[in-house]
């Protein structure tokens, strides 16, 4: 296998696990996540951190691990946390990129 199949299936930063779960929400999942407040955040992570942590390969993904722990300023991080890591770092992408607000 070349090295880039290991690098595009598992990315070792968070920056670039954020830019291809960005790349591959639909507009409205984007809205959704961005518009979330911390309670709804810490629900949805029960579910999509588990995902998270299947497909990126947490723990078992070295440099991703120490990129979540340098976002987070730790010194140790479990494989629950770098996933919670992960996506709120998504989430304030979302909320930096554009101004994804619910029209009610």
């Amino acid at each position: 296998m070349p090295m880039n199949y290991f690098l595009d299936k598992f990315p070792p930063t968070v920056e670039k696990i954020v830019d291809k779960l960005a790349e591959d929400m639909t507009f409205a999942d984007r809205t959704r996540l961005a518009n979330m407040n911390e309670a709804a955040l810490v629900r949805f992570h029960h579910a999509y951190g588990i995902f998270l942590r299947n497909e990126f390969r947490l723990p078992g993904n070295d440099p991703l691990m120490k990129s979540c722990m340098d976002i987070a300023s730790v010194k140790t991080i479990t494989p629950e946390q770098a996933s919670y890591v992960i996506l709120k770092e998504l989430q304030q992408r979302l909320l930096r990129g554009n101004a994804l607000k619910v029209i009610k």
